[in-house]
């Protein structure tokens, strides 16, 4: 079985407290280490923290809730219940966060390993090992080598300890180079500076899909601004999903009295909530489920768009104008279960485009303009897809 050690021993350089409480990604730095340990393998999670603190002992019963193996010690002697030629080790230093290469070398199957970096002057902040080497804060042991902390002092490091143990045991080295480091192979924070550092360089390489031109040119650049802001509201997440449903409702409400641009307003305004809420947890490994509120607010949409058209259309025009506003929806499904043309995906639609086309459009008339423009729009989406589909190169 792998442990995963995580310590919780050295408070932030602006005395607020252990290192891995600091506040990041919607949650604290602990969270990400705790992510990376489950990614590692880990069964069982460790702490190691010389003063008890809530938030600590909050987090261990939520992953307990969760059906997680989770407790903590207190000192390096407490260590030595855990030592088995059976079972394996993880350490993870005071504010260290590896990235996902070396998350990948420590997720097979146990290995004693010891992640260093050659010594240079841009890592004066890591421990020395010898004249050419520094520890980058993480290593992996048998967890029967804790037996040799029952004759370590409490006041000890263990960190330094067990960095002593792996040396003695001649543990592998996994050296990372200048180049790896300097793409962030590992994070190490000790402030509240350095973790808004290390938040703003996250958000800049933060990995997206190939977005239409409104979430990329306008909303994701928002959104980011937003979310150092939103991360650190413990309930934002909550809110923003009350908020989508009301607006939704509330989108339906209008549409009931007849107003068009209201409506419309409000839906686009729910779905780029639902945009900034699900870019909340860009960072996070743990699995998710279904989108319950994006599907209700997709629903709430369709709904009132269908009660402005009975609204709208003469007797003449209903029926034509439903059978457009059903090709629509087809077509929107049809666009977002294919994968689609990579050379399309600064035009291909979404629910959001579509809300704000029909948006534009209504302005100048009834919804059925809107809904005529938005079915131009992702039909003529619709058919350079398929015609560049056809037209591809056979391999």
């Amino acid at each position: 079985m792998k442990l995963a050690l995580i310590s919780l021993a050295k408070d932030d350089l602006d005395g607020n407290g252990p290192i891995a409480l600091l506040p990041l990604f919607a949650g604290t730095l602990l969270d990400l280490q705790i992510q990376a340990a489950q990614r590692f393998g880990c069964e069982k999670y460790i702490f190691l923290c010389p003063v008890t603190h809530g938030a600590l002992l909050q987090k261990i019963d939520a992953m307990k809730q969760q059906g997680l193996d989770a407790e903590y010690v207190r000192s390096p002697s407490d260590l030595v219940q855990y030592a088995s030629e059976q079972d394996h080790i993880v350490y993870i230093a005071d504010g260290i966060v590896p990235n996902d290469e070396i998350v990948g070398q420590l997720s097979g199957p146990p290995q004693e390993l010891l992640f260093t970096v050659l010594q240079a002057e841009e890592y004066q902040e890591f421990e020395r090992i010898d004249l050419n080497q520094r520890w980058l804060g993480i290593v992996s042991l048998n967890a029967s080598r804790l037996v040799a902390m029952i004759d370590i002092p409490d006041e000890w490091e263990i960190g330094s300890a067990l960095l002593r143990t792996a040396v003695q045991a001649d543990c592998p080295r996994a050296i990372i180079s200048d180049r790896r480091m300097g793409a962030g192979a590992i994070a190490h924070i000790q402030s509240e500076l350095s973790a808004a550092q290390f938040t703003r360089r996250k958000l800049r390489d933060m990995p997206g899909k190939k977005d239409n031109f409104l979430n990329r040119f306008l909303l994701r650049p928002l959104v980011k601004r937003s979310l150092p802001m939103l991360w650190t509201k413990e309930s934002a997440s909550q809110y923003l999903g009350i908020f989508i449903l009301l607006a939704g409702l509330a989108g339906i409400g209008t549409a009931v009295f007849g107003y068009s641009v209201a409506a419309l307003g409000l839906l686009l305004l729910g779905s780029i909530a639902q945009f900034t809420r699900a870019s909340m947890a860009q960072f996070a490994h743990a699995a998710t489920g279904r989108d319950w509120t994006g599907l209700a607010l997709d629903i709430f949409a369709g709904t009132a768009v269908a009660i402005l058209l009975v609204k709208t259309s003469s007797t003449m025009t209903f029926v034509p104008n439903l059978v457009i506003f059903l090709v629509l929806l087809a077509h929107l499904l049809l666009l977002r279960s294919g994968a689609g043309e990579p050379r399309l995906a600064l035009i291909r639609p979404d629910s959001r485009l579509i809300l704000l086309i029909m948006l534009l459009a209504t302005m100048f008339g009834p919804i059925s303009y809107g809904i005529y423009a938005a079915l131009l729009y992702s039909g003529l989406t619709l058919v350079l897809d398929r015609y560049f589909a056809q037209n591809a190169p056979k391999s």
